[in-house]
């Protein structure tokens, strides 16, 4: 299996357990270093514990089969480039 496909299984299997609000494998696709940003207004989620608890409280986010996300990047290192959002 390629890295891109294995990526790919990786955010089905994220999208799955949202569907069905199961929390601990959704969550499980964060690495340990991850950084969750939101450039609109200026918010940074840095570890897979902190972005956790913000998925958890999040309106669109966790058990929601279709989290409108609006201009948010995540990446492993805090480098990467940014995502592309999505506008619900």
């Amino acid at each position: 299996m390629t890295r891109d496909a294995k990526s790919r299984a990786r955010i089905a299997e994220h999208w799955r357990a949202s569907e069905l609000g199961d929390t601990g494998t959704e969550q499980a696709i964060y690495a340990v270093g991850a950084v969750l940003d939101y450039p609109r207004c200026g918010e940074r989620f840095r570890g897979r514990a902190k972005i956790q608890a913000q998925r958890g409280g999040h309106p669109g986010g966790a058990g929601r089969a279709d989290p409108g996300v609006e201009g948010s990047s995540h990446s492993q290192d805090g480098q990467g480039p940014p995502g592309r959002g999505r506008s619900s």
